[in-house]
């Protein structure tokens, strides 16, 4: 079983789309007017469906077929069975490829990248990812040092992203960064930034692919220190600032680049 196969049997409960990321993305695609869109990776496409919702025409491309039972249903949307490296679509046949939080699972991101460039043509690329250079800083790392080592062998360094992106799509690129709100509905690894308690739940931990691959007696450390530090306070010395804020940049960023093909 694949890993997105194992973390995707409870992915409808617990990653939804958070209309703020889904927002930013049409005021991004709404620079090139795009209407029919590509999401790479697209889980259980609650995502698509935002998408859809709006009147853009979405083909869904998901390789888990545990995510793919799970699909939402909408006439605008059209579920592909596929990966990144030989998206099934033909030149040209879109106006925009998105990428929310998969382009780290990506087996060849640079052959990702180019099959990005030749079913778009004339149109955007957008990638949500997070920057690895950042997760030292997070206070999750204290409690699973491991974080620090699956994080940065997994995500591709920012810099070294952005130089590819902008010789293989042969046009500028753009980084944004994006702040976290308090209230994420979309539970990936930095949901409880400001709501440590949340990473106790075994159901917010299962759809999150860092905690899915990580040693049990780990898990079981960091779990139990955790809660520890929430009982004594601790905890709260330390990190309880954060839950003042309203939103925090933990390292999440958009990039984004528009294509023109002569």
């Amino acid at each position: 079983m694949t890993l997105y196969d194992r973390i995707g049997e409870n992915y409808t409960q617990t990653r939804k789309c958070d209309y703020r990321i889904a927002d930013k993305i049409l005021e991004i695609l709404s620079f090139c007017q795009a209407t029919t869109i590509v999401d790479i990776g697209a889980g259980t496409g609650s995502y698509a469906l935002y998408l859809a919702e709006r009147d853009c025409n979405v083909f869904a491309v998901e390789p888990s077929a545990t995510m793919r039972s799970q699909a939402i249903s909408h006439p605008r949307i059209k579920w592909i069975d596929g990966y990144a490296e030989k998206l099934p679509l033909s030149d040209r046949a879109v106006n925009a490829a998105i990428v929310i939080l998969a382009f780290h699972h990506f087996q060849d991101y640079r052959q990702a990248l180019r099959e990005m460039v030749r079913v778009v043509g004339d149109g955007q690329i957008i990638l949500f990812t997070y920057d690895p250079a950042m997760i030292s800083r997070f206070w999750l790392s204290e409690y699973f040092p491991t974080l620090v080592e699956d994080v940065e062998s997994t995500f591709v360094p920012i810099p070294q992203l952005t130089q590819e992106m902008e010789r293989i799509c042969d046009s500028a690129v753009n980084l944004i960064p994006f702040e976290l709100p308090q209230d994420l509905s979309d539970s990936f690894a930095a949901v409880g930034w400001s709501r440590p308690e949340l990473y106790l739940e075994n159901g917010i931990r299962s759809g999150i692919s860092s905690f899915a691959k990580m040693n049990k007696k780990e898990l079981e450390t960091g779990l139990s220190k955790l809660r520890d530090d929430l009982i004594t306070g601790m905890w709260e010395q330390k990190y309880g600032y954060l839950r003042q804020l309203g939103q925090y940049d933990v390292g999440y960023r958009f990039i984004h680049t528009s294509i023109s093909i002569s």
